[in-house]
């Protein structure tokens, strides 16, 4: 099946976001790292940014460690007026402007790059977990969890490492069926998740997303190819297009 017959029918609809943050070019370390949280409380977004404790725990990295490496935080919230609780005002507004706006004439293309269809209907959190919420001029993305619970459920996913398996790069093809295997022995992350073509290691899920995954893996039937392949020669991307059922209606199909 071509690519272009995969949609987005059923996406995530997240409460909670997680903001990373990816540092600049000079920076020898361009993982991106957790630095805090767009969620719904009670029907109001807020956003919070994560605590020392809570930095070291994702990123095994001290807010100063962030700071040496340009990070400021993110300029529609001053790190320095964080209220108790996190910000609650205009917090949706200010994420959403990450997002092009619908009434432009390439906006159908915008959906379809994501394989979402123009006629579906997303509520802003669902269009930023989507998205990613990905602009070129800054290294801040917003990553969804995903929700451990969902049965059904398609989404893309970038393909975390991607870069640093520049021997598959060459023998890889849209469509490609891509394996999801548990890296049990891994020692850096014991949740990791290896995405493989033809037995060909070819990077990671997101570590955020990591965890979810397993479940979905042990739980559900996962299916997975690669969408697209992109980004510039430095620093290449790919995404892959994954699709969650309940293992019985995947026996049955």
């Amino acid at each position: 099946m071509l690519m272009l017959d995969r949609w987005i029918e059923h996406p995530s609809s997240p409460s909670e976001l997680v903001l990373t943050w990816r540092a600049p070019a000079y920076v020898s370390d361009r993982k991106r790292w957790a630095v805090g949280r767009l969620f719904l409380e009670g029907g109001i977004a807020k956003f919070r940014y994560y605590n020392d404790e809570e930095l070291l725990k994702l990123n095994d990295k001290s807010r100063a460690d962030l700071t040496s490496c340009g990070f400021s935080g993110y300029p529609a919230f001053d790190i320095t007026k964080q209220p108790t609780g996190g910000f609650a005002s205009g917090v949706l507004e200010a994420f959403s402007r990450r997002l092009p706006p619908s009434n432009r004439t390439d906006f159908s293309k915008f959906l379809e790059h994501h394989r979402f269809r123009e006629d579906k209907k997303l509520s802003t959190m669902e269009m930023l977990a989507l998205t990613e919420g990905r602009l070129p001029s800054d290294g801040f993305s917003l990553v969804d969890r995903l929700d451990p619970e969902a049965s059904v459920i398609e989404a893309v996913l970038e393909v975390a490492g991607y870069r640093h398996y520049p021997q598959t790069h060459s023998s890889l093809s849209i469509g490609d069926d891509v394996n999801l295997i548990p890296d049990d022995l891994n020692k850096f992350d014991p949740q990791a998740v290896k995405l493989c073509v033809d037995g060909n290691t070819i990077g990671y899920v997101n570590r955020f997303q990591a965890e979810t995954m397993r479940r979905w893996l042990s739980e559900k039937s996962v299916s997975a190819w690669l969408l697209r392949l992109n980004g510039q020669s430095g620093d290449p991307k790919a995404y892959i297009f994954v699709k969650v059922r309940p293992k019985q209606s995947f026996l049955a199909a």
